[in-house]
């Protein structure tokens, strides 16, 4: 595979092997109203969000869940157990950015990429275990979404090994030099 290199952060999401894109079920409010910046202590830790002030809703790369009858929403690892119910990773920011194709809004539903053998390469995913400190990842880790609907690759956390829905394998860990981190998705 090629070598790329995008040291500056946008919440983009390259779609490198695609198995199947989805936009089945109507994207729910918060899927266009979170906040990506304030709220929980983990949400405010994360380096990757912080260095680009996101856009309020769903962002490029993050996993999203089904959140009632024909409904898309974020995958929240909450006491609800959303993150069980993950189905895909978002491949548009839900609110676009400027310039750019705003589908979400234009169409009501969120576009995601699913299907083993789907491979994909993002800039967001949990960056701080708030009680461990930085995360870091390496190539063959196994990745499951946080409570934020973020990529992550550490259980008791955000998620309990009970209740964690693998959601794919870091192929290749993102570095100081390459904010990119490759995965290739099991759901």
């Amino acid at each position: 595979m090629a070598s790329y290199s995008n040291p500056s952060p946008d919440t983009h999401v390259e779609v490198l092997e695609r198995q199947t894109f989805n936009s089945i079920g109507a994207i729910v409010a918060a899927g266009l109203t979170q906040d990506n910046r304030v709220g929980n202590a983990q949400k405010v830790a994360n380096t990757r969000l912080a260095a680009i002030n996101p856009p309020k809703g769903i962002l490029a790369g993050s996993v999203v869940a089904v959140a009632g009858d024909a409904l898309i929403g974020p995958c929240l690892g909450d006491s609800t157990l959303a993150f069980d119910m993950a189905v895909g990773i978002a491949i548009n920011n839900a609110l676009g950015n400027p310039y750019e194709s705003s589908s979400a809004v234009a169409s009501g539903k969120v576009v995601y990429a699913h299907g083993t053998g789907t491979v994909l390469r993002t800039d967001i995913y949990e960056t701080t275990n708030i009680v461990a400190g930085a995360i870091t990842y390496t190539a063959g880790q196994k990745l499951y979404s946080s409570q934020n609907g973020l990529l992550v690759n550490v259980l008791g956390v955000d998620t309990t090994a009970a209740h964690a829905t693998l959601i794919g394998i870091c192929t290749c860990a993102p570095s100081p030099a390459d904010l990119y981190m490759t995965v290739q998705l099991r759901i």
